[in-house]
């Protein structure tokens, strides 16, 4: 998400600058395979041999340059990682709009140079925001491989589809989100049944957490938090869906609609809702608050205690002590 730079910011201004990183690089692949390929900006500190790898989520803008991100809004992440001997690289689609599996053999095939470019046996950690965390989950499908990832960090991302509550009408849909990679996460289109469908049944394979998943740290940062009960009363449920107020939302013309609900970015096992009604308001809890995909969850109210910041510094520190100690 586009919102993640400006969280960065705020969460490592306090970083030192001294800390430069040695080398600065640049690759682009405009084209992959005959779809749009990739924008790349590199931050090397000495060898590269343990690479943060940022994979960020739907774009159909691209009026900045990865590199303009990686010296600019990214800057005091270098500064505070480049320290510890991490290797920056700020990924980017050429578009950010395309199906989520062209974008997703980018990836790969750019995760083929890291590869090349790399010391053996280097540490990858990858970060995907938003829609950039279904295009990393897309690709350990597409490639029925670990892909050389040592961890992998899910923030925010819509795991089980982006909701839009009812006053979210297809007009405002289609001006919006009228994007094959919006119809492909948005819940109920016929893009997103075709693609969550063949994702789910691909992960469900015998052997598929052994050869993919097993390999991997997996942590979902969500900012919702649905590991609790919430209530609603029942006249909000006409303009907002059942999970309004433990998600993520949108905002449009003084309206919030759901936007990634617990369920979702989170992977549960079920999302199905318990409901009760208590004193005139409808009052739900998940069921089952368990992921087969992640091993850690971590949840984060979104309107409580600067969560968008707090979830990115969850992320980095998963990030950061998983890899090899000096």
């Amino acid at each position: 998400m586009r919102a993640l730079i400006s969280i960065i910011i705020w969460l490592c201004f306090t970083a030192s600058s001294h800390a430069q990183p040695t080398e600065y690089r640049v690759l682009d692949q405009m084209d992959v395979n005959g779809h749009a390929g990739y924008l790349s900006a590199w931050a090397v500190h000495g060898k590269l041999d343990k690479v943060l790898l940022i994979v960020p989520g739907f774009d159909t803008e691209n009026d900045t340059l990865p590199m303009d991100e990686l010296t600019g809004d990214f800057q005091p992440v270098i500064n505070l990682l480049g320290a510890s001997g991490w290797d920056i690289v700020y990924y980017e689609y050429v578009d950010g709009a395309i199906d989520l599996r062209d974008n997703a053999d980018s990836l790969g095939r750019f995760i083929d140079v890291l590869e090349a470019e790399a010391e053996p046996d280097y540490h990858l950690a990858v970060l995907g925001g938003s829609m950039g965390g279904m295009v990393i989950r897309t690709l350990l499908v597409q490639e029925n491989s670990a892909r050389g990832i040592d961890s992998f960090v899910s923030l925010d991302a819509p795991h089980r589809g982006v909701t839009l509550s009812s006053w979210v009408n297809e007009d405002l849909l289609s001006l919006a989100l009228d994007y094959p990679a919006a119809r492909q996460m948005t819940a109920g289109r016929p893009e997103y049944r075709e693609l969550y469908g063949w994702l789910e049944s691909r992960e469900a394979r015998r052997g598929f957490r052994r050869k993919v998943l097993e390999p991997i740290a997996t942590c979902a940062v969500t900012l919702s938090d649905g590991s609790g009960r919430w209530r609603i009363n029942a006249a909000e449920e006409t303009l907002h869906n059942r999970y309004y107020a433990v998600s993520s939302y949108v905002e449009y013309s003084g309206l919030r609609s759901s936007y990634m609900p617990y369920h979702s970015t989170a992977l549960l096992m079920s999302e199905a809702t318990k409901k009760k009604v208590k004193r005139g308001r409808n009052v739900y809890r998940y069921k089952r608050a368990r992921s087969r995909y992640f091993d850690l969850i971590i949840p984060n109210a979104r309107d409580e205690h600067g969560a968008p910041v707090y979830a990115v510094e969850q992320a980095l520190q998963f990030i950061t002590t998983q890899a090899p100690q000096p």
